[in-house]
This record gives C-alpha cells, sequence and structure tokens, in this order.
C-alpha cells in the first residue's frame, strides 16, 4: 500500500500534522534503545484517544499492522516498527490529574514518569516505580514493558500500582480494566500489563500513589571480589532485611560510570554496591549492612544521610547507560533474573564469560530481587563482533535458566529475546499465550513480529 493511501486516515485525526509520510527527518522512530531497526510505512503522532481508535480502524480495513510506541527507551526491540507498519505513538496523549484524596493519579501514556513524580510530590505523594530512564520513559512504555526500577525490592515494580487502564482493542473498541469498571469480571488488566503492545493500545492509566516515604541511608560499598559483592547481597536479603534500593555493578561497569564522572573510592574496585536502607530505625540496619559487608572484604565503605550528599553517590548507577553509551559503538544490553540465592553464582558466571570473551561484557542490576543486567561491548557491529555477542547471549540464556532464573528480569521479549522464549516454557504454556493474542487481536495487526518466534527452534531444555 502506498503512503499516499494514508491520507484517506487524515479527515479522522485531531490534528493533519500529527500524521507524518515524510519520515527523512524522524529516523529516531526506527529504532529504541536496542540495535533494532526498521523503517515504517508512516507515523502517527496521536493526540486523542480518538485518534488512535480511527488509525486501528483505518489499519484493520486495509491490513495495516501497528506498532505502538513510547519514548522509545526500551531494551527489547518491542517499539521497533513491523514491516509496513503504522507506527502509533502516544507521547502526545499526555493529560495528567493527580487525585490526592484518592492516592491515585489518572494519566495519559505519554506522561514521563518523572512528571508525575513532581506532579505528585507536593502533595506528599509518589509513585515509587523508577527506572533508570525514568526523566525519559513514558508510563504507556513502562505499562507495555512491565517496567522495573531501582526500589522495586521494597516497593515493588509497575503492575504493583496499575490500579486501572483503557485500551483501544484490535477492533477499534474500547476497553477498561480494573478501576475504571469497578474491578467487576476477569482481572483482564493484568494481561496487558508486559504485553508489550500486541494485544491492544493503552490510552489511559490509573496509578496508585503512597505517602513519600522517609530516606534512609545511603551506603556505597566496594569490593575486590565481585563474589564478595554477590554473597553480601544474599547476606542482607536471608537475614529478613528488606532495603529501599541494593543495587550491584561488577568493576567495569563502575570503571564506566567513573570515568563519565568522577566519584570518591572508586578507583580499581571489582564491584560495588549501592544500597539506601529503610527509613525505620535506619542506624540499625546501616551497621548491620556494615557487618557483612566487612564479613565479605569490602575494601571501601562510605554512609551518607544527607539526601543531597547520598545523590552524589546515585549518579554512579544513573550515569550507567551514558557512559556505556560513550565508550562502545555497538552494545546489546540483556537482563536476566535468578533467584537470590543463586545471584551469586550468577555474578561469577558472567565476570568468568568476560575473561574468556573477546567482547567486553559488564554486568549491573537490581540485586536485592536478582535482576542483573549484562552488557556486551564491541568497538563495531561487524559480522564477526555480532556473532560473538550472539554466542555470548545464548550462554547466558541457558545459564540463567540452569540457575532456575528467568531470561526478563523487566526489558521485555519484544524481538530481542523472542527465540529464548521456547527455552523457558513448555509448549502448553506458550498455546495459551498464541491463543490470548488471537482473542484480543484475531488478525494479528498489533505489534505482530514480537514476543513470538515465527520459525520457533528449541533447540535447549532445563527440563
Amino acid at each position: 500500500m502506498g503512503k499516499n493511501r494514508f491520507t484517506e486516515l487524515l479527515p479522522e485525526l485531531s490534528s493533519p500534522d500529527s500524521l507524518l509520510t515524510d519520515l527523512s527527518s524522524h529516523q529516531d522512530y526506527f529504532h529504541d534503545a536496542t540495535e533494532f531497526k526498521a523503517v515504517p510505512a508512516a507515523i502517527l503522532m496521536a493526540e486523542s484517544r480518538a485518534d488512535v481508535v480511527a488509525a486501528v480502524r483505518f489499519c484493520r480495513k486495509h491490513s495495516i499492522p501497528i506498532t505502538p510506541r513510547g519514548a522509545g527507551t526500551g531494551l527489547s526491540g518491542g517499539g521497533v516498527p513491523s514491516p509496513g507498519a503504522l507506527l502509533l505513538s502516544t507521547e502526545r496523549i499526555n493529560h495528567l490529574q493527580i487525585r490526592p484524596e484518592e492516592k491515585m493519579a489518572v494519566c495519559g501514556p505519554g506522561v514521563i514518569t518523572k512528571q508525575l513524580l513532581d506532579a505528585a510530590a507536593p502533595h506528599n505523594l509518589t509513585y515509587p516505580p523508577d527506572p533508570a530512564s525514568y526523566d525519559e520513559s513514558t508510563l504507556g512504555g513502562n505499562v507495555a514493558e512491565g517496567a522495573g526500577g531501582l526500589r522495586c525490592l521494597r516497593f515493588g515494580v509497575t503492575e504493583d500500582y496499575v490500579i486501572g487502564l483503557e485500551a483501544v482493542m484490535s477492533d477499534g473498541s474500547i476497553l477498561k480494566t480494573g478501576i475504571l469498571n469497578n474491578y467487576r469480571g476477569f482481572s483482564i488488566g493484568d494481561l496487558l500489563i508486559a504485553s508489550e503492545g500486541t494485544l491492544a493500545i493503552i490510552t489511559e492509566i490509573v496509578v496508585r500513589l503512597i505517602d513519600t516515604p522517609p530516606v534512609g541511608t545511603t551506603i556505597l560499598v566496594a569490593f575486590s571480589d565481585p563474589r564478595h559483592a554477590a554473597q553480601t547481597v544474599s547476606d542482607i536479603i536471608s537475614a529478613g532485611m528488606v532495603p529501599s534500593v541494593l543495587e550491584f555493578l561488577d568493576g567495569d561497569t563502575a570503571a564506566c560510570s567513573n570515568e563519565y564522572e568522577k566519584t570518591e573510592g572508586l578507583d580499581a574496585v571489582a564491584a560495588i554496591l549501592l544500597i539506601e536502607t529503610a527509613a525505620e530505625n535506619m542506624e540499625a540496619q546501616a551497621e548491620q549492612i556494615r557487618s557483612f559487608c566487612e564479613k565479605n572484604y569490602s575494601s571501601y565503605l562510605r554512609l551518607e544521610s544527607d539526601p543531597q550528599k547520598a545523590e552524589s553517590l546515585w549518579k554512579v548507577r544513573r550515569n550507567i547507560s551514558n557512559a556505556v553509551k560513550e565508550i562502545a559503538p555497538y552494545r546489546v544490553s540483556e537482563d536476566v533474573a535468578v533467584p537470590i540465592s543463586r545471584f551469586p553464582h550468577l555474578v561469577d558466571f558472567v565476570a568468568q564469560l568476560n575473561l574468556q570473551s573477546q567482547l567486553r561484557i559488564n554486568s549491573f542490576g537490581h540485586a536485592g530481587d536478582g535482576n542483573l543486567h549484562i552488557n556486551f561491548l564491541a568497538p563495531s557491529d561487524s559480522a564477526d563482533n555480532i556473532a560473538l555477542v550472539e554466542q555470548g547471549v545464548e550462554l547466558l540464556m541457558k545459564k540463567t535458566l540452569e540457575l532456575g532464573g528467568t531470561i526478563t528480569g523487566e526489558h521485555g521479549i519484544g524481538l530481542a529475546k523472542r527465540n529464548y522464549l521456547y527455552w523457558e516454557f513448555e509448549s502448553p504454556t506458550l498455546n495459551v499465550m498464541r491463543d490470548i493474542k488471537k482473542t484480543f487481536d484475531p488478525e494479528n495487526l498489533l505489534n505482530p513480529d514480537k514476543i513470538f518466534s515465527n520459525t520457533p527452534e528449541k533447540v535447549f531444555s532445563v527440563r
């Protein structure tokens, strides 16, 4: 279908300027934060639910696939255009209403996570899920990918705060779930969370807010062996402690961040932990954590109870993405999760993989729930380097499943991991997933090439 055919859609839109068919100056929409890239047939910058409905009905009439997109910060390829697709951006649907008396917020999918935080703050309320991209990522994208965040250990992830959704179905009808329909019937909203735009297009989100919790003590601690850092994480959790934040960075990741912006105490370390205690009994918790660190041979430890001084320590974690981008022309970022007792084994495996590989491989993540992010870094996207990355990723996925883990902690499946989905789940489970997809999207027009591979080959199993 030629691009001029999209002009049929123009009378149905809020603004004719919202439909883009000359894409020469819009190449940022051809990709997300992965290395995947594709050119859509057209781009729609939807401004309202009505725009989404019109686009869906038009695309269904002409059998055109649709790829929903938020801010493009995803790391699974979920927002990369499907072949011949209309790329439907929801970033302009950004209405935001705080309802302090009900401790909730009604948001458009285009609301940036930090915008919600800033709007809730004057009411002494907050929205705890805070992915590292919180100042860029949209709530629609966070819901679609099931995002986590630095505070997920104590406060939970996106799905724990979504209490209502409105979405446009593949036939243009409107679906309302949760508080928007008083919780009657099946919990359909849970199906939409982390469905990556394959079931419906989210047009409104109602989230629960909580009272802004007091800030605990921030602890930065360094180790000369990453296994000692990982063991400290296991010790903290085994003791029944639930810090607000418990982040792990291996030595190479810490070095990348330190090169980007200098932080005292991070020269030549093998691993660091960044911890924020819970506000209750913070002094006692800090001392207990200190004792675990010393038992596991920590080489440097710094505590900060002043929030402004503590923020200077957190830049080490928040700078990682930008720091890695500066040093690696080609990067593939994976995230896996294992039971916390197996976390030291996963950290050690990645360290050994780095030693054996021709690539630079480093890791960091939400250690408190066993979620590790692994960067495969190469000097170019040559065929040889891509092959090395693919080999490394395959080894990582196999080891993760052997440890009883899952192939994604929060990034989603998308394009990046769809071939490995068949390693983790047996056929009956996958068949149910496919049946749900067919029920929601019988013509397979919503992000049709994501999550499920067209040619699955189950070449590995730990069962």
